[in-house]
């Protein structure tokens, strides 16, 4: 992910500090007990529509069902988490998740065969998870995503490749949607081979992030003249989509360096070049530089 926070990312580390210590104290107990306590892990905390406790619409966010459930859903938290969370502040982002985490829930029971009825339980934060990926698709749309591979096979003699690519955010994360909606679509007819992988809760998270990430821009732009504690963006995503002009705060040290047309210029702070974007006073070509970068980057991914 070719983005620096400049804040450190509190809430998505505790909801992976979290998630971890829960998968561990269940796997305590499960030692501990012969595994007689998995059965009481699944029905107090697994979300099971008939029979689970109403509190299981939270806690079934945060079980797994083993080590690799865990560990590949908290790299995704940490990849796109981090970032929704430095864009649009922690509390939003927390209500955001949360909420997208109970909308992934019924979107994975409105698509399953029985329901509200269903005895079934489910668990995960992959719902939730989704739903940094719909917010990070539109507040980063145009942004590379690296994607770095490896593979090696023996015949005759070990042979060992890797390598690495990179593609628009949007097109990586539209087409792990559209692989989700074409898997929702077949366990919905037929639903002995799902699997075990809740795809209508990441239809719905992601979908839910979309909504929240674009009503939010809409309450910007309509109250860019108001009172800006009305709106839900961040003070400085209200200031760029205002197009305000306004001096760096005092929390904002300037790090940014800029190339055009191979004149550098700098430094400046976020604020002032997601200013001048929305006011469209940079050209498609520029370039910028911070401490810590490798090489030069496009700056339509400050945006």
């Amino acid at each position: 992910m070719n983005y620096r926070t400049e804040r450190w990312p509190v809430v998505t580390l505790s909801l992976i500090a979290i998630n971890t210590l829960v998968w561990l104290i269940s796997l305590i107990c499960h030692i501990t007990t012969d595994g007689a306590a998995d059965e009481w892990i699944m029905t107090h905390l697994w979300l099971a529509p008939a029979t689970a406790p109403w509190y299981a619409w939270l806690t079934s966010m945060f079980v797994h069902a083993g080590i690799m459930h865990l560990l590949g859903n908290m790299l995704y938290l940490f990849l796109f988490g981090c970032c929704a969370e430095d864009l649009i502040g922690r509390g939003w982002f927390l209500l955001y998740y949360l909420l997208g985490g109970f909308i992934s829930e019924l979107a994975f029971i409105a698509v399953s065969p029985l329901h509200f009825a269903s005895d079934i339980p489910s668990g995960g934060a992959s719902g939730a998870i989704s739903t940094c990926l719909g917010m990070y698709l539109l507040l980063r749309p145009a942004a590379e995503i690296e994607f770095k591979y490896f593979f090696f096979f023996w015949f005759m003699v070990f042979t060992f490749r890797s390598g690495e690519f990179e593609v628009p955010a949007w097109m990586a994360i539209g087409f792990w949607f559209l692989e989700d909606v074409a898997h929702m679509i077949w366990n919905i007819y037929f639903p002995s081979h799902g699997g075990g992988v809740a795809f209508g809760a990441h239809v719905g998270g992601l979908l839910a992030g979309l909504a929240f990430i674009g009503l939010s821009k809409l309450a910007a732009k309509k109250g860019a003249g108001s009172n800006p504690s009305t709106c839900l963006l961040s003070p400085e995503e209200i200031q760029a989509a205002a197009g305000l002009n306004q001096a760096p705060t005092s929390l904002e040290i300037p790090t940014i360096f800029l190339s055009e047309n191979a004149v550098q210029s700098g430094p400046f702070t976020l604020t002032q070049i997601q200013g001048r974007l929305a006011r469209h006073e940079l050209d498609a070509e520029t370039l910028y530089w911070s401490e810590g970068m490798t090489e030069w980057g496009n700056v339509k991914d400050l945006a």
